[in-house]
């Protein structure tokens, strides 16, 4: 039997619900391959890289500026369909995954 606490820092291939449930933080995928980051009663904490924070205030800077690994999100367990994890697969590892599309892009 299968423990998420072994799966958080790994990567695991999340595989949503129908119906884009998780739009809303730029999600777009039914497939996506991403970084545990913890769980708990209400869902899984996934890791947002590359997502585009909007500025508070007028900034020179534009718009938005884009952050790394900033923080996660949550998925909540009724929009997860399944969770596949790889916890003895060479690359799919913490701290050095392998991935090329590791995650998604907003925007």
């Amino acid at each position: 039997m299968m423990n998420m606490d072994k799966a958080v820092g790994d990567i695991v291939l999340l595989v949503l619900r129908d119906g884009m449930p998780l739009q809303g933080l730029g999600i777009r995928q039914k497939k996506i391959y991403v970084r545990v980051q913890g769980h708990d009663p209400i869902g899984l904490w996934i890791e947002l890289p590359e997502y585009q924070l909007p500025q508070l205030a007028h900034s020179s800077e534009g718009p938005a500026r884009e952050v790394t690994a900033v923080g996660c999100a949550l998925a909540p367990w009724s929009v997860v369909e399944s969770i596949v994890h790889f916890p003895d697969l060479e690359g799919f590892d913490f701290p050095h995954p392998e991935v090329d599309s590791l995650g998604f892009k907003v925007g």
